[in-house]
């Protein structure tokens, strides 16, 4: 199972995965939803809703509001660990941030879970000013992997189909 980080999705709507460009991404991912190969957690969801409700990409996360899921006991109890490892870590500003933002709660649901993390988040390991999530994945022996090998791993392709008209 996959758990999504925010950029998956906020840079997918942004940049290259557009809603009227590429529905089928997003068709994919609603598939991966539904096969339960994949999820997003309550903390991302929150973080797409900073855009606001007439933003397209909080319209799509609302109709699958149920995919995002809240932290469970097991959840809270690995949170604690991910916690105490970036404190004994990170400067105390970073430990806020990651602590303030979903990327926390990510690491524990998929270390709680056994869980592979998706996210954009490249590997910084010698700040200590700012943790990346697959930073603690590496650390917490956690799979960490980017969102296109996810894609390519559950056999994704995006193919357009135009019909030519030539006047």
């Amino acid at each position: 199972m996959y758990v999504l980080d925010t950029n998956v999705f906020i840079d997918a709507a942004n940049a290259y995965y557009a809603f009227d460009l590429a529905p089928g991404y997003w068709d994919f991912l609603v598939q991966l939803f539904d096969s339960h190969h994949a999820v997003s957690i309550k903390s991302v969801y929150d973080e797409l809703g900073e855009a606001g409700d007439d933003d397209p990409l909080m319209g799509w996360a609302k109709q699958y509001k149920q995919r995002f899921i809240a932290p469970d006991s097991r959840v809270v109890v690995r949170y604690q660990q991910v916690m105490k490892w970036a404190k004994d870590n990170y400067e105390p500003p970073a430990v806020s941030e990651f602590q303030r933002v979903a990327d926390s709660w990510i690491v524990a649901h998929a270390l709680a879970n056994g869980w592979v993390v998706v996210t954009h988040e490249k590997s910084a390991p010698r700040s200590k000013r700012r943790i990346k999530i697959p930073d603690a994945c590496a650390a917490l022996g956690v799979e960490c992997l980017n969102p296109f090998t996810m894609l390519r791993d559950r056999g994704m392709s995006l193919a357009m189909w135009v019909e030519a008209s030539v006047e």
